[in-house]
C-alpha cells in the first residue's frame, strides 16, 4: 500500500512537470532533415524542418554562425511568462543570415509570442518592389494581445519593400510589427516590444514600424482595447532607408532612445523618427542626421497628428534636410478630426539644420519649447520657426510657448508665421542676424551666448561639447523656470530649482540650489 501511494504521488508529479524545453540546432552544411535536431551532430540542415516543429515554452534555436539559408524562418508555437522561444547564434563567425528570397518576410511570427530572436543577419532584396520585409511580427486573427516580442542584434540590410506615401508601403521594409484582421471588438494589440542593438540599412519603404489596422489614438473608444504598451526602440543604427526610419504608431507612452538615424528619407518624402497615434511618447538621446528633404517633412523628430503629450529631449539634430521637429496635425483625417496636443521640445541641440528648425503643418495646439540650442552656419538660412497648413487644410499651430532657447544665427534663418496664433516668447537669445519677422521677447538677450567652440558638432552625441557655456555668458542663470522641467539637461547635469541657464547647457555649480 505504501509502495503503491509513492508510484501514484510520482505519477501525479510527473503529470503536472511540464515537458523538459529543448534545444534543436540547424547547420546549412553538415545537417540533415531526417536527424532529430538535438544537438549539433544531428542538427537540421533547412529552415523547411524549422517551420514544420511547433515549438514549446523555453525552447532554443541555434542557427549555426557563417551558415545562409533561403528564407522564410517562420517557426510556430508560443513561449510563456518567463520561459519565451529563444532563436540565436551557435558557433564562432559570421551572423546566420537568410535571404527572402521574395517572400512576404524573412522572418514570420503570426499571432505568436514570448519569442526573443538574436544575432541573425537578414536580407531580402529583387530587381522590382514588392510588399517584402526583413522581420515581420503579425497579430490579429486571434484576436488577443501578444507579448513579449525581443529583437535584438539583428543585421537588416537591403530589403526591396514597396515605396510609397500609401499606408500599405509604409508599412513595407526592415522590420515591423503590424495587427490586422482582428475580429471586431477584440483586444487584438502587442504588449512588450523591444527591438534593441540592431543595424538596419538600405531598405524601402520604412526601417522600424508599428501599425494597427483599427487605427486607435488616444481620443478613439477603441484606444484602452487596441493601443500598444511598453514598447522599446533602442540603441538602433539605420542607415539609407528609403522613406521614414521609424514610425511607431497606435502606442501608450512607447520609449524611443539612443538610436543613430543616418540619411533617412532619401527616395521619398518623410520624416526620420515619427509617431502617431500615441500618448506619452519618450523621443530622447538620439541622433539624427543627412534627413533628405523633398518639398515636405524631412525633419529629425516628428510629433505627429493624433498624439498627445509627446517628449522630445537630449537628441543632437545635425544636417537634416526638414530641421530638428516637424510638428503636424491632419484636421482632415476621420472624426474626431485630427489633433496634435501638449507635445514637449527641450534640451536638444541642432547644428546647421537646413530649410527648416522647428516646423509646424496644422493647427497643432498646447506645444512648449524651451532650453535647445539652435547654431545656423554661416552662408545657411533656414526658416527657424515655420507655421504652415497641413495639406490644403487652411489651419494654422496655436497657443506654442518658446522659452529660455539659444538661437544663434550665424547665418541668415528667418521666421514664418502664417496665421499662428497665441504665440509666447520669453526668455530667449537671439545671436547674429537679426532678420525681419524676429519675435518680440520682452527679456530677450542679443549678446553672445558664449559658446565654447559653436558649430564644431561632428557625428556623435558627445561631439557637441562646443555648445557648453563658458564662464560669465549672459545665458547663465537668466531663463525662466519651467515647472516638470525633466530634471537634467543635455548632458545630463542636474537642473536647478531656480532660474535655469538658457540653452541646452546647465552649467553646474553656478547658482544654489533653491531650497524648498
Amino acid at each position: 500500500m505504501h509502495a503503491f501511494r509513492i508510484l501514484a504521488l510520482v505519477s501525479l508529479v510527473g503529470f503536472c512537470v511540464p515537458a523538459f524545453a529543448e534545444t534543436y540546432y540547424v547547420d546549412c552544411q553538415g545537417g540533415r532533415d531526417e536527424h532529430s535536431g538535438t544537438g549539433p551532430k544531428s542538427a537540421w540542415r533547412s529552415l523547411s524542418a524549422v517551420n514544420r516543429r511547433t515549438f514549446q515554452p523555453g525552447d532554443r534555436i541555434l542557427l549555426r554562425a557563417g551558415c545562409q539559408w533561403t528564407g522564410p524562418l517562420a517557426p510556430q508555437g508560443s513561449g510563456a511568462p518567463g520561459n519565451p522561444i529563444v532563436v540565436e547564434s551557435y558557433e564562432r563567425g559570421a551572423r546566420p543570415r537568410i535571404d527572402g528570397g521574395g517572400v512576404e518576410a524573412a522572418i514570420l511570427l503570426d499571432d505568436q509570442e514570448y519569442w526573443e530572436i538574436n544575432n541573425l543577419a537578414v536580407t531580402d532584396d529583387a530587381p522590382v518592389e514588392g510588399f517584402r520585409h526583413g522581420v515581420l511580427v503579425r497579430g490579429g486573427k486571434s484576436g488577443r494581445t501578444l507579448h513579449h516580442i525581443y529583437l535584438k542584434y539583428i543585421n537588416v540590410q537591403r530589403v526591396k519593400g514597396n515605396l510609397g506615401a500609401d499606408i500599405a508601403s509604409q508599412n513595407t521594409g526592415g522590420i515591423g510589427f503590424e495587427v490586422r484582421g482582428a475580429p471586431a471588438g477584440a483586444p487584438a494589440r502587442f504588449d512588450d516590444i523591444l527591438v534593441d542593438h540592431c543595424f538596419v540599412a538600405k531598405v524601402d519603404s520604412v526601417g522600424i514600424y508599428t501599425w494597427s489596422e483599427p487605427a486607435p489614438h488616444p481620443r478613439d473608444p477603441r484606444w484602452e482595447q487596441s493601443r500598444f504598451t511598453h514598447v522599446r526602440i533602442s540603441h538602433n543604427w539605420l542607415r539609407d532607408i528609403g522613406k521614414n526610419a521609424i514610425v511607431i504608431r497606435a502606442s501608450l507612452a512607447p520609449l524611443i532612445e539612443n538610436n543613430v538615424v543616418e540619411r533617412s528619407s532619401q527616395r521619398l518624402h518623410g520624416n526620420a523618427i515619427s509617431v502617431s497615434g500615441c500618448k506619452d511618447a519618450v523621443l530622447q538621446l538620439n541622433e539624427v542626421y543627412g534627413t533628405r528633404f523633398d518639398k515636405t517633412e524631412g525633419a529629425a523628430f516628428d510629433s505627429g497628428y493624433n498624439s498627445e503629450g509627446t517628449v522630445i529631449q537630449y537628441n543632437y539634430s545635425h544636417d537634416n534636410g526638414g530641421g530638428l521637429v516637424d510638428l503636424s496635425s491632419d484636421p482632415g483625417s476621420p472624426a474626431p478630426p485630427g489633433y496634435n496636443d501638449g507635445t514637449v521640445v527641450r534640451y536638444n541641440i541642432s547644428q546647421n539644420d537646413l530649410n527648416r528648425v522647428f516646423g509646424f503643418d496644422g493647427p497643432v495646439t498646447n506645444t512648449y519649447i524651451y532650453n535647445n540650442t539652435v547654431y545656423i552656419g554661416p552662408g545657411r538660412s533656414p526658416r527657424i520657426v515655420d507655421f504652415a497648413t497641413f495639406g490644403q487644410a487652411l489651419n494654422y499651430a496655436s497657443r506654442t510657448s518658446f522659452r529660455n532657447n539659444i538661437i544663434d544665427n550665424a547665418g541668415s534663418g528667418t521666421y514664418v508665421w502664417g496665421k499662428s496664433t497665441q504665440n509666447i516668447f520669453e526668455y530667449n537669445c537671439f545671436f547674429g542676424d537679426h532678420p525681419a519677422g524676429e519675435p518680440t521677447d520682452p527679456e530677450k538677450i542679443v549678446a553672445g551666448p558664449l559658446f565654447v567652440t559653436p558649430g564644431a558638432g561632428a557625428a556623435g552625441r558627445d561631439s557637441v561639447d562646443g555648445y557648453k557655456l563658458k564662464p560669465g555668458s549672459p545665458c547663465i542663470d537668466s531663463g525662466k523656470e519651467i515647472p516638470g522641467h525633466g530634471e537634467r539637461d543635455y548632458w545630463g547635469n542636474k537642473l536647478y530649482t531656480g532660474a535655469p541657464d538658457r540653452g541646452a547647457h546647465e552649467r553646474p555649480g553656478d547658482s544654489p540650489v533653491r531650497q524648498h
